[in-house]
């Protein structure tokens, strides 16, 4: 075989490789990648039909996102990861210094939990206290630092005479379900860059505070005139004589007495009128001079 046919036979296979090539690549490759970047640009077009709807959704989530983060720095709770006992009744103690002297038994409940928090459930019972301070003890609750929710509240008025001053004593009488919150898992809970010390706040119209007093004392204390059992010996124009514990007493117009004053005095009738606040009861008390049946007989 001379050399001419052998370079043309080469030729010619060369050209069917380049040929069989090109076609392959036409026909088969060029439309499968064809279609490759026109699915790719019409999700793109899709991507871009829906850029106005991600762009409002983006704003909307970014208006909550502040929301969420404004509502956090300026909440005023803080809420720890567990709480004891110990942790609560100190927590009681700094109210009761806020609140001023109040007395009670606390006894844990039990534990309630839920999902990813939970609280310990406390009872103050037999608990005593003057509405004032009773008052600030639950401001301090609802508003302190920590989160405490009152469940159940119960308040009874209560009254007894002081043996010593004879004066009516007035208290609440309360007990209290207080629970305890605490939040697992998110530790940042347990501080609070808006927390602050607590105002101390005035207590509002006492509402057990009754316009008459129920129990009142029947004697009057060391120092103080009963008007009821003195006697009158004499009654002159502007003052009037009276023996009161074996001893003779001179009283004027608006003198104080027990629980009020001298309001008349009446020479005519030998009478002197005391006005009494008998534990909200204003009554009118009358002494006048006794004189001996028998010597009016003579």
């Amino acid at each position: 075989m001379t050399y001419k046919i052998r370079n043309t036979i080469a030729l010619a296979v060369v050209w069917l490789l380049f040929a069989g090539g090109g076609a392959f690549w036409y026909y088969f490759w060029q439309p499968r990648e064809l279609n490759t970047l026109v699915n790719q640009v019409k999700a793109i077009d899709k991507e871009l039909d829906n850029l106005p709807i991600l762009t409002e959704e983006v704003q909307r989530l970014t208006v909550q996102f502040q929301d969420v983060k404004r509502r956090y720095d300026s909440r005023s709770k803080e809420i720890p990861e567990f709480d004891v006992s110990s942790q609560t009744y100190g927590y009681m103690s700094r109210g009761i210094d806020v609140a001023g002297f109040l007395k009670f038994d606390m006894k844990f409940l039990g534990t309630q939990e839920g999902p990813g928090y939970g609280f310990n459930a406390y009872k103050l019972e037999q608990g005593e206290a003057q509405f004032d301070n009773l008052y600030r003890f639950v401001y301090f609750l609802e508003n302190g630092r920590r989160l405490y929710k009152i469940s159940t509240l119960s308040l009874e008025y209560k009254d007894a005479v002081d043996t010593e001053t004879k004066e009516t004593s007035k208290w609440i009488a309360f007990d209290m379900e207080l629970h305890a919150y605490y939040v697992r898992g998110i530790p940042e809970l347990g501080t609070s860059l808006a927390a602050r010390s607590l105002t101390v706040v005035p207590a509002p119209f006492d509402p057990f505070d009754p316009l008459i007093v129920p129990t009142i004392a029947a004697e009057a204390p060391t120092g103080e005139m009963n008007p009821r059992i003195l006697e009158v010996k004499a009654v002159l124009p502007g003052k009037a004589f009276v023996l009161y514990d074996n001893e003779l007493i001179v009283l004027q117009l608006g003198d104080r007495v027990w629980r009020g004053a001298v309001s008349a005095i009446d020479p005519r009738t030998s009478s002197v009128e005391f006005t009494l606040n008998e534990g909200g009861v204003i009554t009118k008390v009358s002494k006048q001079i006794k004189f001996d049946r028998r010597r009016r007989l003579r």
